[in-house]
């Protein structure tokens, strides 16, 4: 596949992502390198909507190589986005792929849940007809998995006649599939075997042979349920040499414990387990819940029959605290049912016991009236000379209290006063007396580089040198007064000095262009403590600065651009520094102590700077600040 060389701008980043989706079918390391090249397209624009759409690509690679942090992690940065710019269909679409991610890890509830948000903006705005029946499927498979098979027909009809009506064929032949494996479910191993080949030539004449392999498994298994051993051990091996070609670790997993279970019937106790170990092997690195608890169901009972009681015993041992985990909603469910059963139990025998004890009460009762009532006389006499005395006594109590807390009030307002006090004298003094002492070193520098000679060139340059450092310290020393007069610093600002900022950048770098953004719906008044202001402005100083020092040296590019963006949401506002420049490994590259600072400051307000950089495609420097409610 290749890129006509006129394209550019928003047409050249959707053709590198519709690229990478076709080779997300067909050669997963083409289709990480297609999408992370339509980020970079993408940043060249600074649309954030094709941010999103990159993100999106990269995250779907990702998640067809299983390897679902990192697919979370860029679904979540296309998530954002989209949140922001209001996309519904680009919502839809990364809920729809957290579902099958949380699926294909055992958290069903989670993944309904995100199939359900897909479903419903697909419903009130998708303009594509596939893309109904596509989640509608999703569903049944989380359905499927959960054993309910009534609801799992149900959803897959219905996407069946969707699919049919718009004539789609692919969709067509992964709902036959889907049907295929809810018939192996209800034991109707003939009807299995045949949805199960239909779906696999419609996948070959649709040229997606990645899906072929799904297929065979299904065919695998029916063979086996009906006793055809052989066949279906040949099966399981074709099945398991396309998913290792393909990388695909979830269903290769899934394919080795049906084959272990297959060796098992011949007696080939060795093969089974070691299939075994494999599969529970990267379905405990991958986070494959429900392989991890058939895989130690069937390793425990391979154990057994192969004589290694020990082993089977303790594995057994941990199948049962899997299948616990795997199942709490369920276990949770019934303790509460007995629970309350057993409550209601005790509450009738206690019931009956009151009763019993009411009518044994009753003639004891009776006697001691007339006792009562004397003594009641008494009591009310002793608790209006209680009550009576108590409510003097709470008097003066609330006074004293009420004192107390006037004298803490009027310590901690001079203790305040104090430091604003020692806060103010501190910056008078930087000001009067260092500014000044820098103020004239610049001034003796100039005076001594006037009196040097034409051939003393050398130490001019050193003299410019020290020169520029003591201006920049006196600009440091500006931020630090800035910050120290007040005790809390407004987002208006903090923007001001910002903008100030990025000026003196621009003027300094005009080989660089500078585009520093910030939402115009921000709260000009929101207000940070004067220690969350500083750090936050000197984490952008740090980061712009390091794009000045590194980004653009022996960069081959013509034109060199950085981007600083603060955004805000209902829980955080977003800070992202990107550069365009030669970019870097991270993970060969010793960090200096400007990164090292910048992420104590990021700690200090409660968040974690993140840093991504490859090598020709540029560094991104970004973090979240929780929003004070």
């Amino acid at each position: 596949m290749r890129v006509s060389t006129t394209q550019n701008g928003e047409l050249l980043v959707g053709t590198l992502n519709e690229i990478s989706w076709q080779y997300r079918n067909i050669h997963l390391d083409s289709a990480l390198v297609y999408a992370r090249t339509a980020l970079l397209e993408a940043k060249k624009t600074n649309k954030k909507k094709l941010y999103a759409s990159a993100y999106n690509s990269i995250a779907s690679a990702y998640q067809a190589k299983a390897d679902y942090d990192s697919a979370i992690y860029f679904h979540s940065k296309s998530l954002s986005i989209n949140y922001l710019k209001a996309d519904s269909i680009g919502l839809a679409d990364t809920y729809n792929n957290l579902g099958i991610i949380e699926d294909e890890r055992g958290n069903f509830e989670t993944s309904l849940e995100h199939y359900f948000k897909a479903l419903r903006i697909y419903g009130n705005n998708a303009t594509d007809p596939g893309l109904m029946p596509m989640v509608l499927s999703n569903i049944g498979i989380v359905y499927k998995k959960q054993g309910e098979y009534a609801k799992v027909l149900d959803y897959y009809q219905q996407a069946l006649e969707l699919y049919k009506k718009s004539k789609n064929t692919f969709g067509v032949t992964v709902t036959t599939g889907n049907i295929g494996s809810v018939m192996l479910r209800l034991k109707r191993f003939d009807d299995a075997t045949t949805y199960a080949l239909d779906a696999a030539e419609g996948y070959k004449k649709l040229g997606y042979h990645r899906y072929v392999p799904y297929m065979l498994n299904n065919i695998a298994v029916a063979e086996d349920s009906l006793g055809q051993y052989g066949k279906a051990e040949k099966t399981y091996l074709q099945a398991i040499g396309m998913f290792i070609t393909d990388n695909n670790d979830y269903e290769l997993t899934n394919t080795r414990i049906g084959f272990a279970k297959n060796q098992l019937g011949f007696k080939r106790y060795d093969i089974a387990i070691a299939q075994l170990d494999k599969a529970l092997e990267v379905a405990q690195q991958k986070d494959f819940k429900e392989f991890e608890v058939n895989a130690l169901q069937l390793l425990s009972e391979a154990y057994y029959k192969k004589g290694y009681i020990d082993l089977a015993y303790t594995t057994s041992k941990a199948f049962i605290i899997k299948k616990d985990s795997l199942f709490q909603i369920a276990k949770t469910k019934a303790m509460l049912e007995l629970e309350a059963k057993y409550q209601a139990e005790k509450k009738e025998k206690e019931l009956s016991e009151q009763q019993l004890q009411l009518v044994e009460n009753k003639l004891e009762i009776n006697k001691k009236n007339n006792l009562i009532y004397g003594l009641l006389a008494v009591a009310f006499l002793l608790g209006l000379i209680g009550y009576l005395f108590y409510s003097q006594q709470r008097l003066k109590n609330r006074q004293l209290l009420k004192e107390n807390e006037l004298k803490t009030a009027l310590v901690q307002i001079e203790t305040q006063n104090r430091l604003q006090d020692q806060r103010l004298r501190i910056s008078r003094d930087l000001h009067d007396n260092i500014g000044s002492q820098l103020t004239f070193i610049i001034s003796s520098i100039d005076t001594l580089k006037y009196g040097l000679t034409t051939g003393q060139d050398k130490i001019k340059n050193k003299l410019t040198e020290i020169g520029m450092f003591t201006k920049t310290t006196i600009n440091e020393l500006r931020d630090t007064i800035w910050a120290m007069n007040k005790e809390h610093i407004t987002f208006e600002d903090l923007q001001y000095r910002l903008d100030i900022f990025m000026a003196s950048v621009t003027k300094s770098s005009e080989h660089i262009k500078l585009n520093f953004t910030v939402d115009s719906d921000i709260d000009p008044t929101y207000t940070f403590t004067a220690e969350e202001g500083v750090n936050l402005y000197r984490i952008i100083q740090e980061a712009v600065n390091n794009a000045l020092k590194y980004a653009y040296v022996n960069s081959e590019l013509v034109e060199h651009t950085m981007a600083v963006s603060i955004h805000k949401t209902i829980d955080y506002f977003h800070v992202e520094v990107n550069d365009n420049g030669v970019g870097f490994n991270v993970s060969e590259v010793t960090l200096g102590n400007g990164l090292s600072n910048m992420q104590k400051r990021a700690v200090e307000l409660n968040s974690e700077l993140k840093l991504t950089s490859m090598l020709g495609q540029g560094t991104s420097v970004d973090f979240y600040i929780p929003v004070r409610k």
